[in-house]
Parts: C-alpha cells; sequence; structure tokens
C-alpha cells in the first residue's frame, strides 16, 4: 500500500476447497470499489467466495452495496459469500447494514474456506 485510501486486492483458489478468497487490504469506499467490483468478475457465483476483510481498515455504503450484491448473486447461482472480519468497526459496519445476515462471518479464512455449505 503506498498511501492511506489505497486498497490491495489478491485472489486466490483454494484448490483443497474449491473456494476462491479475495484479500482486502487498505480502505474499501466509492473510489475503490471499481477494483474490488473488477476482481469479483473473477470469481464463481455458483461457488463458495471468501472475502477476507481482515486487512480492510474502512468500509462504506459503496462497498456494502458490492457485498451484498455479491451475495446476492452468489446465493443465485448456488453458491455462497463468507466474510472474515476481526476488526469491532467494521463488525459493527456489517452487522448495522444487516450483511451478517446475508453473509457469515469468520474469524478466519481457514474457517470460512472448510465451513458447510447451508
Amino acid at each position: 500500500m503506498e498511501r492511506p485510501g489505497d486498497l490491495e486486492i489478491t485472489v486466490e483458489a483454494l484448490s483443497e476447497t474449491s473456494a476462491t478468497v479475495v484479500r482486502l487490504r487498505g480502505d474499501l469506499d466509492m473510489a475503490t470499489c471499481p477494483e474490488f467490483e473488477t476482481a469479483l468478475e473473477g470469481t464463481d457465483p455458483g461457488k463458495r467466495t471468501v472475502i477476507d476483510l481482515s486487512g480492510c481498515t474502512f468500509l462504506d455504503s459503496s462497498a456494502l452495496r458490492v457485498l451484498i450484491a455479491t451475495a446476492r448473486d452468489a446465493g443465485s447461482a448456488g453458491g455462497d459469500v463468507l466474510l472474515v472480519a476481526q476488526d469491532p468497526g467494521i463488525l459493527r459496519v456489517l452487522q448495522i447494514a444487516s450483511v451478517d445476515t446475508m453473509c457469515q462471518i469468520h474469524e478466519t479464512v481457514e474457517s470460512a474456506a472448510i465451513t458447510q455449505a447451508p
């Protein structure tokens, strides 16, 4: 990360669970959401996508919109989206927006990747 407000995204396929992990580090806001959406285009909505927010320092309403749309698309395609978050501020935003009712939230990528599908 070069400056505050920047976002680093890595996408990794976990062959042992056939889940895709999208790791975010930095601020997820109106300026960085297009990059996040582009990264999500490479995931299969019919499978498990784990979005790792443990390195995320900020979420705004545009980030919530992307998370909700991704969860809905996955649900329609027979897949699921699980989130990884530990920061109390990030967790609170997810709860206020009821994202936690659409996506399971885990403390680690490993626990999210091995969770049984609903």
